[in-house]
């Protein structure tokens, strides 16, 4: 028999920490790191959590509240179990720094936050073609560009990217207002962009 879960209400947070100090809060324990790329992924408690990464209950539970404390995470069901209330969590999707915090922090953090974002986008490359949809697209963009560059391209370059993923939310909001009012069924996707130096020669295009 299935177990009834119900759904939370959202709160609301009134969180003091600048987006640099969540940050480093969130990311200077290796099981937040892993808790927090699982929520990404779905909705899961910290059960489910402490099971897939091999840790105590106790352990993952508190690093979870701590995300929940920090609004990077949240409870959006809860279910009866043997008299208690197990929660279920999923990431909050928001900006967690732009780029005057991301010069404020040290090296790293700077490491773990990059180490965490790349970690969350090969699962869900590997997630989509284990699943056969990647390439189900015909118009579906993937690319690997070596580039030589000066200090300003490097800057227009990375401008360039900014404007892009603030053009690509936007397209995002309007497909949400158009989905509410027609119903179509959604298309789930990601969006990853990065550019980052070499140490070595760079190889030619692929």
């Amino acid at each position: 028999m299935a177990r009834k879960r119900r759904k939370v209400r959202k709160r609301k947070r009134d969180l003091d920490s600048s987006p640099q100090e969540v940050l480093v809060k969130a990311l200077n324990h290796p099981v937040r790191v892993k808790a927090l790329t699982i929520l990404t992924e779905k909705i899961a408690s910290p059960k489910e959590i402490a099971a897939q990464i091999d840790a105590p209950l106790s352990n993952v539970s508190y690093h979870v509240r701590v995300l929940d404390e920090l609004g990077l995470v949240e409870i959006v069901e809860e279910e009866s179990v043997r008299g208690s209330v197990a929660h279920f969590y999923t990431a909050v999707e928001r900006p967690l720094i732009d780029n005057p915090d991301w010069e404020k922090l040290s090296p790293k953090v700077r490491s773990a936050f990059s180490g965490y974002v790349i970690e969350t986008l090969m699962s869900d490359a590997a997630a989509s073609l284990a699943a056969g949809v990647f390439d189900r697209r015909e118009d579906r963009h993937l690319s690997r560009t070596s580039l030589v560059l000066d200090e300003r391209a490097w800057r227009r370059v990375s401008e360039i990217q900014a404007k892009a993923l603030g053009q690509i939310l936007k397209e995002q909001a309007a497909a949400a207002e158009r989905l509410e009012k027609s119903k179509a069924e959604a298309i789930n996707a990601i969006a990853g962009m990065t550019c980052f130096e070499l140490t070595d020669s760079p190889e030619p295009n692929s």
